[in-house]
């Protein structure tokens, strides 16, 4: 990527920061009025979630829509546009993670996603772990350049001695008063680099959530939390609080076609990368404080059904065509899919691991799972791919390690599995039922305990060695090579041209007797 053309992409975004679905009719509104508040008041809120900069309409895979254009912010700008035509007082929800996933993303840190954000004008917005991926100094200069109120009542910040932003919003809707409340789950620094959130602190979620529904009783009359949690967490969660009425959520891509009621709290979230809206019309007693009946919809952007926004569209035309040359380059072909599997080897982890040990010529490569972001089809690989699949700014690390503490990592592994490790030069059998290693070889050859091995591994996984690997970074040798992993897949491609990958048994899983 050229200089001057990422010179221009940042003046763009600085001087711009400075500076048809079928949709029922909608109920009759009331005047945004204290003194025409009646007894039922209808509340209507329109939400997303972890759009991962995913700016431009891409195919559906799968469903009624599989093989339409889905999803772009122009599109979904339109959606909203046109809920809002019917719903003026709608509350418009962004449950973060907004930034992550697309090269205009990686190449302006995420602004580009300030700047369409300010363009489509969300009520409030609640930010997620992918905010942080750029680093803390990043963050600050976003939420300073947001024109848009961002909240979160348990993230504090060190250096103010406070919380990093707002806690929570007011919105006066068809006269009834709603307080948004924002979060973000408790284990935040598991998810991020730890260098990337050094400044703050993720307070108890729902110590944080009732001080402030506690501070909001007699200001509102209706509560709900803008929550960056998961779904299931979001489902304890609701056991756990009183006096909220809804949680709008993000952070596990979940489609819910309809909430789910837990503890009388509506749980509602529509998916990812924009491919869905969700509507709930809610029917509000001020005097009790609650919502007596609702309807929901989780409407999908098909594009072409509504007219897209022609002011995002601007804004997403002109930055992609600073990058699109480069990005839209063909630099090889894809024989096989490329298919995910974040809980058994996958070609594509396979494959990704491969060229890593290859370029650094390592025993081992090691890449997590969930640093693997999309599949692809069969036919041309683009640049843009490449950056799709693998959008995070990682840096290899080469790891010296001994056998005996290969052996360990490999056992600890089996017995704390989450996002699962692709690997190239090892081959592991694991007793599923007893959870225990019962064999390891690498390069097909036994582990020999006081051998010295090298590893080629991202810098996400060793800033998280002890959940990876159950490992003290301490008691390892490592070397950061600054070399970002998606550069050396893109050299990858762009060599061998033509890519067949599979699958070739290096990991197994049994229940037979040998792992007694």
């Amino acid at each position: 990527m050229k200089k001057a053309r990422l010179l221009f992409i940042f003046s763009i975004l600085f001087g711009s920061l400075c500076c048809c679905q079928c949709i029922p009719p909608p109920p009759q509104e009331t005047p945004d009025t204290p003194e025409t508040l009646i007894r039922h008041v209808s509340v209507n809120f329109l939400h997303w979630n972890d759009f991962h900069s995913a700016n431009i309409p891409y195919k559906s895979r799968w469903g009624r829509t599989k093989g339409l254009y889905i999803g772009g912010y122009a599109t979904l700008a339109g959606y909203i546009d046109s809920m809002r035509t019917l719903y003026p007082n709608a509350i418009v929800l962004n449950a973060g993670d907004d930034f992550q996933g697309s090269p205009i993303s990686a190449l302006t840190k995420g602004m580009s996603q300030i700047l369409i954000l300010n363009q489509v004008q969300p009520t409030v917005f609640a930010i997620g772990n992918h905010e942080f991926d750029y680093g803390m100094e990043n963050l600050r200069k976003a939420v300073h350049a947001a024109r848009f109120d961002i909240v979160s009542c348990n993230l504090y910040d060190s250096t103010k001695q406070s919380l990093f932003v707002q806690p929570y919003k007011i919105i006066r809707s068809n006269g009834a008063r709603i307080g948004v409340i924002g979060m973000i789950f408790k284990d935040l620094k598991q998810s991020v680099l730890p260098d990337n959130m050094n400044e703050l602190a993720t307070l108890d979620p729902v110590n944080s959530i009732m001080k402030y529904v506690e501070e909001l009783q007699d200001k509102t009359d209706l509560i709900v939390v803008l929550s960056h949690n998961g779904f299931r967490e979001d489902s304890v969660l609701a056991t756990q609080l009183r006096e909220v009425d809804a949680i709008f959520g993000g952070h596990s891509h979940t489609r819910l076609h309809q909430p789910v009621r837990v503890n009388d709290i509506l749980i509602c979230q529509a998916g990812a990368n924009g491919q869905f809206l969700g509507h709930l019309s809610a029917t509000v007693d001020p005097e009790t404080k609650s919502i007596t009946d609702y309807q929901y919809q989780l409407i999908e952007t098909v594009a072409g059904n509504i007219k897209s926004s022609p002011a995002v569209a601007r804004i997403v035309d002109s930055l992609e065509a600073t990058i699109e040359g480069e990005m839209n380059k063909v630099i090889g072909e894809l024989k096989t899919p490329w298919v995910r599997n974040s809980r058994d080897e996958s070609n594509i982890g396979n494959w990704i691991a491969d060229a890593t040990r290859e370029y650094f010529q390592t025993d081992i490569a090691f890449h997590n799972s969930g640093g693997i972001r999309k599949g692809l089809s069969t036919g041309p690989v683009k640049v843009r791919d490449v950056w799709e699949i693998s959008p995070f700014d990682n840096t290899i690390m080469i790891i010296q390690i001994s056998g005996d503490q290969l052996l360990y990592l490999l056992d600890w592994r089996i017995k704390n599995p989450r996002d699962l490790l692709q690997t190239s030069g090892i081959k592991r059998i694991y007793n599923s039922q007893r959870k225990i290693l019962i064999d390891a070889t690498v390069n097909g050859e036994p582990i020999v305990s006081d051998k010295v091995y090298t590893i080629a591994t991202n810098n996400y996984i060793i800033g998280h060695i002890d959940r990876f690997w159950g490992l003290n970074i301490d008691d390892i040798t490592v070397e950061d090579t600054g070399i970002i992993g998606r550069d050396i897949l893109v050299k990858a491609v762009a060599k061998q041209k033509v890519i067949n990958s599979t699958t070739g048994g290096r990991l197994i899983f049994t229940t037979d007797k040998a792992g007694k």
